[in-house]
Parts: C-alpha cells; structure tokens; sequence
C-alpha cells in the first residue's frame, strides 16, 4: 500500500467516525448486540479484573465510557480514538464527572506514538477489524508491557447469513472493515506468547428478531446454553459471531 493510499484510508476511517459520533440516533447495527450479551459480559469482566491497579490503554475508545467506567479500578487509563469528534465527547464527559486519571488522544491505532511497554493493559471492542491487522497487532505488542494482557472482542467473517447482511448493508460500515478469520490469528499468535480465544452468538443470534418481545430474553437465554455446547465443536465455532481474545505478551 502506498502513502497516498495509506493516508486516504485514515482518513475515511476518521470521516466515518466523526459523522458516526456527530450523529444523535443510535444505528440500527448497535441493537444486534442484543444477542452479544454473553460475549459483552465476559469480555469485560476479563476487561475489569486485569485492569485493578494498573496502567490501562482502550485502543479505539470511542467516546470514552468504557475509559471512564474503568478508572475508577485503574491506576490509570489512556483512551485513544481516531475520531477528533470522539474524543471531544469523551475529554468533555471526564470533566463533568470529574475523572481526573483518564486521558484522552487523538491517534492513529497502528502508530500511536506513545512509549513501548507503557500498558499492563491494552483493551479494544470492534477495533482491530478496522486496522491493518499486522501494523495493529505489532503496535499493540509494541505497547503492552513483558507479562502484561490484551483483551479484544472482535467480529468473525465465516458466517455466510452475517456476511450476507454485511453484503447487504455497506453503508453501515467503511469499505475496509475486515471481520477477523480463522487465518488472522496466526498474525496475532506470531506477536504474544498466549492468544486464547472464547467464541459467542451462533444460536443466540435466533434472539435478534425478539430483541424487544417479552420472550427476547429467555430466547437468548436458551440460545447461549446452546452455544455453550456448539462452539466447543472444532467445525462449529468459526461460525460465531463474537470472539474474544485474551493474549498475554
């Protein structure tokens, strides 16, 4: 990739977000997370265990709640985001709350130019589909302390019902979004000594119609103890929607 097109890619990324961010409504993408209740609820509660005391990194904060939640654990948290918009919001929700052991930066994710092993932590939601994979994972390593974690929850691209709705709708999303496969995580294992995955939403992905019924619940309920059981199966669990990878450097 050349640095004009390299440059033009930011610079969607960063366009995309700031008019994400800049928008008031909700998307409609945001409500399937519905059916990503268990995969949310493990993520950060791995999230929040790891980050007691310790000097933590949210790679893609957004505008920042998830920074500003965990610093009340944290020793302290740096939340980066390309987004100027982004961080706006979050520099600006820190000061009414009065969190003071939180910082917030505008930076590109893959050259953040922060000091290497600055992070016992290094967490992100939905991030690294959106990087250069190679250029991103190396910078997380680069980042994270000898002995220390990152946490990921990412999407998966081997569901061909997902990645038809992904076909379908790609407005909601830029044209370099890449939802990880089966082949990324040897990029990832090449840069941490430890990459455990956990899988989530394959039966549970049935709740998503009755995300706003009575029933909602129970379906995904069932579907996650299925779930249990299916994504144990070698054969099964690339079909997920959600996984989340704990790595230790």
């Amino acid at each position: 990739m050349s640095q004009a097109e390299y440059s033009a890619r930011l610079a969607r990324e960063r366009d995309f977000h700031n008019n994400r961010f800049g928008a008031p409504e909700a998307r409609k993408e945001d409500s399937f997370y519905f059916a990503a209740q268990a995969a949310m609820d493990f993520y950060w509660g791995r999230v929040r265990e790891t980050a007691i005391g310790k000097e933590v990194l949210e790679y893609g904060c957004a505008s920042g709640a998830g920074s500003i939640g965990l610093a009340r654990l944290a020793r302290h948290v740096t939340g980066i985001d390309l987004s100027d918009v982004a961080i706006a919001q979050a520099r600006e929700e820190a000061r009414r709350r009065s969190v003071a052991n939180v910082t917030f930066k505008v930076a590109n994710a893959e050259n953040t130019g922060l000091p290497s092993e600055s992070f016992d932590l290094v967490f992100g939601s939905g991030i690294l589909q959106q990087l250069e994979l190679l250029r991103s994972v190396a910078e997380v390593r680069r980042l994270t302390r000898s002995g220390g974690t990152a946490i990921f929850f990412e999407p998966l691209g081997h569901h061909p019902a997902i990645n038809l709705y992904r076909h379908r709708t790609p407005g909601a999303r830029t044209p370099d979004e890449h939802p990880l496969l089966q082949a990324d995580f040897d990029v990832v294992r090449g840069h941490f000594s430890r990459c455990d995955l956990e899988f989530f939403g394959l039966a549970a992905l049935a709740s998503i119609p009755f995300r706003r019924s009575p029933l909602g619940a129970a379906i995904r309920a069932a579907g996650t103890r299925l779930d249990t059981v299916l994504l144990k199966l070698p054969g099964l669990k690339w079909q997920a929607w959600i996984v989340v990878m704990v790595l230790e450097a």
